[in-house]
């Protein structure tokens, strides 16, 4: 799993197969040690089910953690909810945002033969990213958007041309952050209207915005259930990655080439991707989609078994085993057969227990507005302030002083013996210099060239044109 063969890898490993058996194959394909093109050609064709695929990229963290028992615990944590609240289709929902690039993809075109280098034009070199944040629900419906752009200052001019209902803000980075989130989550009760005696069930990410203490508290208020997904199985559990955001950023794609060929010389911006991104909405979120989503995650309608063991493979590849003596039996077999095994070496994982410390503390399925869980994030809340806190104390430096010695000027006309030209006193609390603590700031009277403690000295004044109280007496 996630190591599929390429057609220059098939072609190799059928030229080695052959030289196992002791075939005969031509000269040309001796010196490249691979099967031939046609031989490739005609291999598909007696194997129907084959096909040649592009593969969707996936993080080895996506492939190690979407497990059978983070996906048991889930839907164990889903179940419950279920049982206790009685939802129907109607009340669940999955939210989740996406970014929208100023920099569309390109789309494969018609060309000639031989051609090497086909151009296409795009709005720029690198984009700008808009967040959106999309809702929908078991019965096929979605609210309308949030978008989120990476300015200071909002503007209404900013959603202008978008989807119907839609709402924005802005921030300086234009991703999700908890005082936004929290915006949305106001604007989603606006159209769904939950109540504490119907309630509604919502499924999301366990990122930091969705975790922001307000929104908890908010949706606790209204009669919002918040259920997280575990940590890096987005893309089999969630209905919007399985079905409407692929689709979305097709059409989307297609949208922005159309409107660069009937905007000649023009470049897209920030302001244009709500109108761009409506009629996109509109032909990806269509219910057909969104009952596809919930449906192949397991969701609604409600099924443990959604997910075969294939689709678990990929984990067990980093699964710790015990050392257990295998039984192994003495009989030879009855025929001989050649393996994949035997024909090409797999290499197995080399990953240890100690592999896995350290690190950030992943996050787990969760019901956020259930009391054990929202006591459990105060304190964790309390605890990152406190060491917040704690490590700017024992990090605080005194204010620095623009001076021109650091080290005290030594009298020259008072003559003393060396122990005593050594020695520093401070005109305040007549410590010496040498006493002094890390990082300690000492200052110098302009007048009488005489040193003090910062500390010992009036902080109203400036250290810089420090006077010592006896110096301002005399005058």
């Amino acid at each position: 799993m996630y190591f599929g063969l390429s057609p220059i890898a098939i072609r190799k490993l059928a030229f080695d197969f052959s030289q196992k058996l002791n075939l005969k194959v031509p000269k040309t394909l001796t010196d490249k040690n691979q099967a031939g093109i046609d031989w490739f050609s005609a291999f598909l064709k007696r194997n129907p089910t084959l096909s040649i695929r592009q593969p969707e990229a996936t993080s080895i963290s996506r492939a190690m953690n979407f497990n059978r028992a983070n996906v048991k615990l889930f839907m164990d944590k889903y179940e419950s909810v279920m049982l206790k609240y009685k939802f129907e289709a109607q009340h669940i929902y999955n939210l989740d945002g996406t970014g929208i690039t100023t920099v569309q993809n390109t789309e494969k075109v018609v060309a000639l033969q031989g051609k090497k280098q086909i151009g296409a034009i795009t709005s720029g070199e690198c984009g700008t990213l808009v967040t959106m944040c999309l809702a929908v629900n078991a019965t096929g419906n979605f609210i309308p958007p949030m978008f989120i752009f990476p300015r200071v200052n909002y503007k209404d001019f900013f959603i202008r041309g978008g989807p119907a209902g839609c709402i924005g803000a802005s921030n300086k980075s234009g991703w999700m952050q908890g005082e936004k989130f929290l915006t949305f989550m106001k604007h989603f009760a606006n159209h769904v209207r939950p109540s504490v005696d119907r309630k509604i069930l919502v499924l999301l990410d366990n990122h930091e915005p969705h975790l922001f203490l307000p929104v908890i508290d908010f949706c606790r208020s209204v009669g919002i259930v918040l259920l997280s997904f575990p940590s890096h199985c987005s893309h089999k559990l969630r209905p919007l990655d399985r079905s409407v955001y692929g689709p979305f950023k097709k059409f989307i794609n297609q949208n922005m080439t159309v409107w660069m060929y009937n905007n000649p010389g023009k470049r897209i911006t920030i302001y244009d991707i709500p109108h761009i991104s409506s009629g996109a909405i509109i032909c990806a979120a269509t219910p057909k989609n969104i009952l596809n989503g919930f449906s192949v995650s397991g969701i609604w309608p409600f099924n443990r078994d959604a997910f075969s063991e294939d689709e678990y493979a990929p984990s067990s590849v980093t699964d710790i085993m015990i050392d257990i003596q295998a039984q192994t039996s003495s009989e030879p077999p009855s025929e001989t057969l050649i393996s994949p095994e035997q024909n090409k070496t797999i290499p197995e994982s080399t990953i240890s227990r100690k592999s896995f410390k350290g690190g950030r503390k992943k996050g787990k399925t969760a019901i956020l507005t259930d009391t054990p869980e929202k006591i459990e994030l105060e304190n964790k809340v309390t605890n990152t302030a406190k060491r917040s806190l704690q490590f700017k104390e024992n990090n605080k430096t005194p204010k620095k002083v623009k001076k021109s010695k650091t080290v005290p000027k030594k009298n020259k006309n008072k003559i003393v013996d060396s122990e005593e030209e050594e020695e520093t006193f401070c005109l305040v609390c007549g410590d010496t210099y040498s006493n002094s603590k890390n990082k300690e700031t000492w200052i110098q009277c302009l007048k009488c060239k005489l040193w003090a403690h910062e500390n010992c000295t009036d902080s109203t004044k400036m250290t810089a044109f420090y006077k010592c109280d006896n110096c301002e007496a005399d005058e």
